[in-house]
């Protein structure tokens, strides 16, 4: 679950971290990047689709994202990430809670490399389509050894955010993420980015 939680993050954060050599492709990137880094905070509701290779369903999850900065919170079916950037907490939703320092070279996906993006040397970006309210951004890793072979995404033409991903993994399974609503004039305490065990008595506590 928590490699889905992430997931969100990794999805969402392409809209602001990519430019390449297609122009076009480079322009709808950047002014969606450009909305998402002068948010004050951002308040996301999605919904998410797992489809095995048959393109049937697998599973159906909801859940909303809360980001201040470098600080988020993510509450996917119950199970929680917390992050104050500087510690981070997955609470599994019943009594167990992992935590770990925020580790800034860390390539893992994580939010914080919503605002701060990937490196564009790593992949290939193009312009699928501009037909309908999306465009459509194909993105394909340069390193195969990946576990994912290509990543599309929907960017709105009228609100320069992203609506819609997907991922298509190396064993042809997808995992779609729509994004239902996405609010850039949030305002948030910073106890929101933190776990609270006094709330959770009992609860069994990892370090790692």
């Amino acid at each position: 679950m928590m490699k889905k939680l992430f997931l969100v993050l990794f999805m969402f954060s392409f809209c602001t971290a990519f430019s390449q050599n297609n122009t076009s492709a480079e322009n709808i990137l950047d002014k969606s990047s450009a909305k998402i880094k002068s948010a004050k905070g951002i308040n996301v509701s999605f919904s998410l689709t797992q489809k095995d290779k048959q393109n049937q369903v697998v599973s159906n999850s909801k859940g909303i994202m809360k980001m201040k900065g470098d600080k988020y919170y993510i509450n996917q079916d119950g199970s929680e990430i917390y992050c104050n950037g500087l510690q981070i907490w997955n609470f599994d939703g019943q009594d167990e809670v992992t935590v770990a320092k925020v580790y800034k070279d860390d390539n893992e996906f994580s939010p914080p490399q919503i605002l701060t993006g990937f490196n564009k040397k790593d992949f290939n970006i193009k312009l699928v389509s501009s037909a309908g309210n999306n465009y459509q951004v194909l993105l394909t890793p340069l390193d195969k050894r990946q576990n994912f072979k290509e990543i599309t995404l929907y960017i709105n033409k009228s609100t320069s955010l992203i609506s819609k991903a997907s991922v298509v993994s190396k064993m042809n399974d997808t995992i779609e993420i729509n994004f239902n609503s996405i609010s850039l004039n949030a305002s948030f305490d910073d106890s929101q980015f933190v776990f609270d065990a006094k709330k959770h008595p009992g609860i069994d506590i990892i370090n790692n």
